[in-house]
């Protein structure tokens, strides 16, 4: 029997297989699952929706119905969506604690979290998955809402530490902002490290679909268990377009 080990930290470096890889085609899987999802909501946003109230705040209210469809794309005996299903997936969290990257915060909280089935190390699953943030977007809010406390998780590593890769969730509302909004946000904020290439920092592949663009980011700190993360690439995608 395999030593249970309470504080995985240390064993999670280089060394051990760290950062996990997460491939393209499997997070293209989750954005179509994701887009499936939202679909429904706003083909019946009355049916798939919580009422907004002070303590159901609107972005929330949005991620539990996307987190509660997911599982049950996952419990389904044949697969909604192509690839999205059981054997590939464990299953989906929202809001669960979880710890940054060296222990100085248990407490983080990433609005979703889907855990994949074949998790390299028992005591390292809590930490391989896609992890994804979410924001409401529009111009009424500013866009630091969206990268100063969301996407900058990834990069000091709160969110998705153990992984290669994480996702971002934009809900879009009137007055909507478009992507060159979140380049120009890219390029000026120096705390998200953004890797530019050929002077863009978002890149834009229809490949990608239905994820919006792609952004590289430099992760500036080390492993407990030794070595370091490497860049994250963060998948932004930005057709979810909220329900009048």
């Amino acid at each position: 029997m395999t030593a249970l080990i309470g504080n995985p930290l240390p064993h999670i470096g280089n060394a051990s297989g760290f950062p996990a890889a997460l491939p393209p085609n499997v997070i293209r899987v989750v954005a179509r699952a994701i887009s499936h999802a939202w679909g429904l909501i706003c083909a019946n946003p009355s049916h798939h929706l919580m009422e907004i109230a002070s303590g159901a705040p609107e972005e929330d209210v949005y991620s539990d119905a996307i987190c509660e469809l997911l599982m049950q794309m996952l419990d389904s005996s044949s697969a909604v969506v192509p690839g999205f299903t059981s054997e590939m997936f464990d299953k989906v969290g929202r809001g669960e604690n979880v710890s940054n990257y060296n222990g100085s915060s248990i407490n983080k909280q990433p609005d979703i979290v889907i855990r994949l089935a074949n998790s390299p190390i028992s005591y390292g699953r809590r930490f391989v998955g896609i992890f994804i943030e979410s924001k409401v977007v529009c111009m009424a809010k500013p866009m630091s809402l969206y990268t100063t406390q969301g996407l900058q998780r990834f990069v000091v590593g709160d969110y998705g530490w153990a992984m290669q890769a994480g996702m971002m969730l934009a809900y879009r509302k009137p007055k909507h902002r478009d992507l060159d909004h979140l380049e120009v946000q890219l390029s000026s904020e120096a705390a998200l490290l953004s890797i530019a290439v050929s002077g863009k920092h978002l890149d834009l592949k229809p490949v990608y679909a239905p994820v919006s663009a792609v952004s590289a980011h430099q992760r500036a700190w080390s492993y407990v268990g030794g070595g370091n993360p490497g860049d994250i690439r963060i998948w932004h995608m930005w057709d979810l377009i909220m329900p009048s």
